[in-house]
């Protein structure tokens, strides 16, 4: 029984895994039969809330990057030598033979030219020149030349009427260098002469009078003399030694009194090495009218000066110690500073600049007679004092082509002249005297080139000023706008050239000495010119000038209506 019984028990422990399986699988299927009758018996109805979106659910990956962390370090550890060894070389030298350097081309010179012209209003040949010199030479230079030019033209005066309004001017110079080693002497002879019609009158005193009571010729003599270093590149100071003599007279028709001469000698130096510097300068006047208060004179002065020169940044400052003396013998000191700062804000572009100075001007026979040929014979000024100007202003080139200067400033000076008529020396009224008045004046420059093709090139300039007289009620004669502009035009590879110029002048104002009398207006004028030149060989050109092209009419100075329409047509031989 027990042995039965044991091997029943044994029997189950082997079937009890097979027997388990199958119950569980009779217990499943019943489960789903019963599953199964459920579903047939329900109502086959499905409700959509939303359209299906099948999604994936994010992985999770891991992180954590394998570290490997070694704790056995072995350090490599070793013995070496350098057993240097001696190579023998023997190269072959061949030698490389000079270059020859061909000489820059030198354009060709010409010993000299001679140029002739005949035009409108004036003899066959109004006017002629010559210029001859020596060609290159490492020891001297040499030249000389002459000219001659001269208008014999009828001008329309106020009333309508026509007088002669000629003028005509001669001149002749020798002129020389000599070269040395760092320097060179230089000098200069010549003579010169200048004649003049006074034709201007007061409208209402027309002096009938015939040209040569009115003809009035001027003489002119200068000599200089001087020598000038020449260190380039080195640490020596150069110096500039010169002495100049000057001679001015006129003749006019008149009493032997006013007949007039005056002599001026200058002499000048200058040492400069870069950073200091200085000059010096002594004129001395003799003049023999003796109505003249001013018929000896002297004006000396001396210019100390420190420059700070750099890329970006120059400093100028000095001082002017100069003075002047009259033929009464009183010496008037004067002490101006001279500093002018200028620095660059883009390099070539914009640079900035500020100064103040001051000095003495001369108001010599010579430099009046060049403002106005028809002053009062003998007329002469007092020395100016400008003891005051400051200016401050911007230059620079934006481009290549384009480039300009802008300048304002303020100045105060004492014994300033302003030509008015003189009523004393003619009825008429066809002389200029001055009369004397300190001035402020306000002044603003600015001036344009412009080069758009290497065939065209543009210039403009414009001057404005403001006078504030202390006395006087206007700057008599003097204008508040001055225009020049400029165009030059090449053409058939440079040998045609046109050119067009115009001057403009701003409305002046001329002193009246008649009682209750107000002062005359001059009114603005724009004069237009016209030219040309044609190379039509290397040596030979033919030229053309037509002078305002507008034919309008204007003074430049009171009861002096200028020269209209004119021509000139010439050629230049150069040989």
């Amino acid at each position: 029984m027990n042995r039965t019984n044991h091997s029943f028990l044994y029997m189950i422990r082997i079937l009890k895994p097979q027997l388990i399986r199958c119950c569980v699988t009779v217990i499943l299927w019943c489960a789903t039969i019963a599953v199964q009758a459920q579903q047939d018996n329900l109502n086959k109805e499905l409700i959509l809330i939303r359209p299906y979106e099948p999604s994936v659910t994010d992985a999770q990956k891991i992180g954590v990057l394998p570290d490997l962390n070694d704790t056995v370090r072995i350090q490599p550890s070793f013995e070496y030598a350098i057993k240097s060894r001696r190579i023998d070389t023997h190269p072959d030298i061949t030698p490389i033979t000079a270059a020859k350097l061909q000489p820059l081309p030198q354009e060709k010179l010409y010993t000299g030219f001679i140029k002739a012209a005949m035009g409108t209003n004036a003899t066959p040949f109004p006017l002629l020149e010559g210029v001859i010199n020596t060609l290159r030479n490492d020891k001297y230079a040499l030249g000389a030349l002459a000219k001659y030019n001269i208008s014999l033209g009828q001008i329309k005066m106020d009333d309508e009427k026509s007088k002669f309004g000629g003028y005509g001017e001669a001149k002749g110079e020798i002129f020389g260098q000599k070269f040395f080693r760092n320097s060179y002497m230089y000098g200069n002879l010549g003579i010169s002469g200048l004649e003049t019609y006074n034709y201007g009158y007061h409208p209402d005193n027309d002096p009938h009078l015939d040209k040569t009571d009115i003809r009035k010729r001027y003489s002119f003599a200068d000599a200089q003399i001087g020598v000038r270093s020449s260190y380039f590149l080195t640490n020596k100071p150069n110096y500039i030694l010169q002495a100049s003599y000057r001679y001015a007279g006129n003749k006019i028709k008149t009493p032997a009194a006013a007949k007039y001469k005056e002599n001026a000698v200058k002499v000048e130096a200058e040492l400069d090495n870069n950073m200091f510097g200085g000059n010096f300068d002594f004129t001395y006047f003799s003049r023999n009218n003796t109505f003249d208060s001013l018929r000896n004179s002297l004006v000396a002065g001396i210019n100390p000066w420190f420059i700070m020169d750099n890329d970006s940044i120059r400093l100028e400052v000095g001082m002017r110690i100069a003075a002047y003396r009259n033929s009464n013998g009183t010496l008037h000191p004067k002490v101006y500073p001279k500093v002018e700062f200028r620095f660059t804000l883009l390099k070539d572009v914009f640079i900035p600049f500020v100064g103040i100075n001051g000095n003495l001007k001369i108001n010599n026979f010579y430099n009046m007679v060049n403002e106005n040929p028809y002053i009062t014979p003998g007329l002469t000024a007092p020395v100016t004092n400008s003891w005051l100007n400051i200016y401050a202003g911007l230059k620079g080139s934006i481009t290549t082509k384009f480039s300009y200067y802008l300048k304002v400033g303020f100045s105060s000076s004492e014994n300033e002249y302003f030509f008015v008529n003189d009523t004393a020396f003619s009825k008429a009224q066809n002389h200029f005297t001055a009369v004397i008045d300190d001035l402020n004046t306000f002044d603003l420059e600015s001036e344009i080139l412009y080069n758009p093709v290497e065939q065209i090139e543009l210039r403009l300039k414009i001057d404005y000023r403001y006078y504030e007289p202390s006395k006087e009620k206007y700057a008599w004669l003097r204008p508040c706008l001055e225009t020049e502009f400029s165009a030059k035009y090449k053409l058939l590879n440079n040998k045609l050239m046109l050119t067009f110029d115009m001057y403009g002048l701003g409305k002046r104002y001329a002193k009246s000495f008649e009682a209750g009398e107000e002062p005359r207006l001059l009114k603005g004028v724009m004069d237009f010119n016209l030219g040309g030149e044609y190379r039509y060989l290397k040596n030979l050109s033919f030229f053309a000038r037509l002078n305002n092209i507008t034919n309008a009419k204007y003074h430049r100075w009171n009861y002096y209506p200028s020269q209209r329409f004119n021509a000139l047509v010439g050629a230049t031989l150069k040989f």
